[in-house]
């Protein structure tokens, strides 16, 4: 199994907030599993911190782990059209960045692990081949 952990969640992982999906990710960590990333991704969290060590620690993190690189112009394509179907379709998705990281982790065949709005619309469309992973 392999993961791709959206923004929100890191942030609340590294500020040390509780959530359930914090909490799944500290279990994912302890457990070993395949956590991967994606570009945006670390760039969101990487431009919430201010302390120069705390950046070099968590770009040092994310260095160290498999990252879903998007097939270029193929991944924006489908980005795009994933919008406007889901528009179509009367599902408004705020965010062009999350339509990249549904295609990402439906192609590279990862679980995402989020708490975003959006991410759920667009995965219970089914349109990107993302799944959830689902928290117990």
């Amino acid at each position: 199994m392999r993961v791709l952990v959206d923004t929100s969640v890191w942030i609340d992982f590294f500020n040390d907030h509780r959530s359930p999906q914090a909490d799944a990710l500290a279990r994912l960590i302890e457990d070993e599993v395949e956590i991967v990333t994606c570009g945006v991704i670390v760039a969101e969290v990487l431009q919430g911190f201010r302390d120069a060590k705390i950046i070099a620690a968590v770009e040092r993190h994310f260095s160290e782990m498999e990252w879903l690189t998007p097939e270029e112009p193929t991944t924006y394509v489908a980005a795009a059209s994933l919008f406007r179907t889901l528009r179509s379709r009367g599902i408004t998705v705020r965010s062009t960045i999350d339509c990249v990281i549904a295609c990402l982790a439906g192609a590279g065949g990862a679980l995402l692990l989020h708490k975003n709005k959006d991410l759920d619309r667009i995965v219970e469309s089914t349109l990107a081949g993302a799944r959830a992973l689902r928290l117990t």
